[in-house]
């Protein structure tokens, strides 16, 4: 694991601090581990996954025709969590600027930290865990979202987050999430939040803040 700017001495149990209410976007790849890093280190009620949504909404997880109806129910489900301050861990590719920027803006208006979590494992590794699991998508689709996921690590520093880890495959069980509860009070807050500068948070420190 790394976060932006930082060096993080290998080996060595780390805790990552995270705030709630927040939201955390886990972005990579399919197969790349978001899954099973969600499950984890978060409760179940605290992880929105656009799989689950997507078979909410047409009763099948791989059906990708209706990417609207998936992802402004993700968003309203985010929304909800945060008007009563929950932290919502969005497990979700979040390849493209768009779909990050949304959820970012969402974060936003609720005043809130929002954390990027890239999942940057070998290409191999990502095609091995793809032929294992049971819904495989197969190795052109994860070429495909490789490719697209090397450009986003090229560019996210200037999108606005308030932390990027960047994680990889040595770090799945090198490390524990804390969660520190820091409330918003909403009622008190007519007028969406500033747009805060991306800064990139000590692992033993809150993000920006909490």
């Amino acid at each position: 694991m790394s976060v932006r700017g930082q060096t993080v001495e290998p080996n060595r149990k780390r805790t990552i601090r995270v705030c709630r209410p927040s939201v955390v976007v886990l972005c990579g790849p399919a197969a790349s581990g978001k899954s099973t890093f969600a499950a984890r280190h978060f409760r179940p009620t605290q992880v929105i996954s656009s799989d689950f949504c997507r078979a909410l909404v047409c009763d099948e997880e791989r059906d990708q025709r209706y990417p609207l109806q998936t992802f402004a129910l993700v968003e309203a489900i985010v929304s909800q969590r945060l008007s009563i301050n929950r932290l919502c861990v969005v497990d979700s590719t979040a390849l493209t600027f768009e779909a990050r920027k949304s959820l970012r803006e969402t974060g936003r208006r609720f005043q809130v930290p929002v954390e990027l979590f890239m999942f940057d494992l070998p290409l191999e590794t990502c095609v091995d865990f793809d032929r294992k699991r049971e819904r495989s998508v197969g190795e052109k689709v994860i070429r495909e979202h490789f490719q697209i996921f090397n450009q986003a690590l090229a560019s996210v520093e200037s999108e606005g987050f308030d932390r990027i880890l960047e994680i990889h495959e040595d770090d799945f069980e090198s490390f524990q999430i804390e969660i520190l509860y820091r409330p918003v009070f909403h009622f008190a807050q007519e007028t969406p939040g500033k747009e805060r500068r991306s800064s990139r948070a000590p692992v033993l420190e809150p993000s920006p803040r909490c």
